[in-house]
């Protein structure tokens, strides 16, 4: 199925971090593609009239007499003057990609999109993790102030609720009280997941070009950017839980009706339900990068991510999920020494202190690593893609060319 190249996104002032952008000088990416950069001459300006020019190069010299074993045979063309001392390999070999950063500029592999991610905490530590664990402790702080306030309001809930009946020790009810209360801090960490995978996407955006942007830089000029990509999740967020609830009433509706009926409408409707959230979920997975990178107004940065995602559906889908599996798997490596020191601080009591302080730096930690992680892998995922569809290498040579040569 042919694909139709994504429309120009709406005008408007650009980030100035991301070169490349719809508003940037050319508009790269948007426009005809750029004319092909002249080929090389291999004439007589490069070998040297003596061996090349018009007198021996002509018809009359390059006969079989003149070009010859004698003539161009090792002794004239053999490797002092055309092997790799001059050009570093042989002729005919596809031109080696430019990398000033974390990626070669070229359509990326599986490897190589992981590789940059990783690289991309190593190239802007300060940023990549320092700015992200501030901002994710920040949120674990007010989350686990959360925690602790709600756990007596919810041991009282407890007790209240099993009535007399049902006998249990302090011990039990504050246990199972604090646990209730502990899903306090998700949303907080929510939300400082979703400011980290707007505002790390500009900074792996600068080590694709080799550059580094400082954390006040970074805030000052794309905190407004941040807004709308927390605007765009809640809205998300809003729309899938109003789609599953009328799942579940359509369910209902027709379960009254016809007890056989229901059950297999709720069993289709699930599976449909579950097909279509993956499906709309991975086709607006960019929106975050377009968002912070492009510098277009809110709708028209969602509609250019979803036909800028047209037909790499399982390309996105694989590398994320992947992703995904291998942050979780780093995030329960971390979690094991806080889960054991929890452990023995539970014994004063799962309302102490030392306690929900210990969990609450534990979860910060956990969140953290896998949030920067995955960021990284949008991005670069949106910068694979726009090299594939629009020629974005291109573009990104010449920054980072003309970035090295201002240094």
């Amino acid at each position: 199925m042919s694909e139709s190249p994504p429309e120009r996104p709406a005008e408007g002032a650009g980030p100035s971090g991301w070169t490349w952008g719809p508003h940037a000088s050319g508009a790269p990416g948007y426009g005809p593609p750029p004319a092909p950069a002249p080929q090389p001459q291999y004439g007589a300006p490069q070998y040297g009239t003596p061996q090349y020019g018009t007198p021996q190069y002509g018809t009359p010299q390059y006969g079989t007499p003149q070009y010859g074993t004698p003539q161009y045979g090792q002794p004239q063309y053999g490797q002092p003057q055309y092997g790799q001392p001059q050009y570093g390999a042989p002729y005919g070999a596809p031109p080696v990609p430019v990398q000033r950063g974390i990626i070669p500029l070229r359509p990326l592999t599986l490897g190589e999109i992981y590789d940059g991610a990783f690289k991309s905490i190593r190239a802007n530590p300060r940023v990549m993790f320092g700015f992200s664990m501030l901002v994710m402790g920040v949120a674990a702080l007010i989350g686990g102030l959360a925690w602790y306030v709600l756990t007596p309001t919810v041991s009282r809930w407890v007790d209240s609720t099993l009535g007399s009946d049902v006998t249990v020790d302090q011990t039990g009810t504050e246990m199972l009280a604090s646990v209730w209360s502990m899903y306090a801090m998700l949303p907080f960490l929510g939300l400082a997941g979703i400011v980290l995978s707007g505002i790390l996407t500009v900074s792996v955006s600068r080590s694709v070009l080799g550059q580094k942007i400082a954390v006040g830089d970074l805030w000052r000029g794309y905190w407004k950017r941040t807004l709308m990509v927390v605007g765009y999740t809640l809205l998300g967020t809003v729309v899938a839980v109003a789609f599953w609830a009328l799942i579940v009433l359509a369910i209902g509706a027709i379960g009254s009706a016809s007890a056989g009926a229901g059950v297999v409408f709720g069993i289709v409707s699930v599976v449909g339900g579950l097909v279509v959230s993956v499906w709309v979920g991975y086709r607006l997975l960019l929106v975050p990068p377009v968002l912070m990178l492009e510098g277009g107004r809110f709708v028209p940065s969602i509609v250019r991510a979803w036909r800028l995602t047209r037909g790499s559906f399982w390309r996105l889908l694989g590398i994320n999920l992947l992703a995904q599996i291998i942050a979780n798997v780093v995030s329960q490596v971390l979690g094991v020494p806080v889960s054991i020191i929890g452990a023995i601080l539970m014994v004063e009591g799962t309302l102490s202190v030392g306690f929900i302080a210990t969990m609450t730096i534990g979860m910060a930690i956990t969140y953290t690593i896998p949030a920067i992680f995955l960021a990284a892998v949008v991005a670069l995922q949106y910068i694979d893609l726009r090299i594939r569809r629009e020629g974005l290498d291109v573009q990104l040579a010449r920054a980072a060319e003309a970035a090295a040569g201002t240094a």
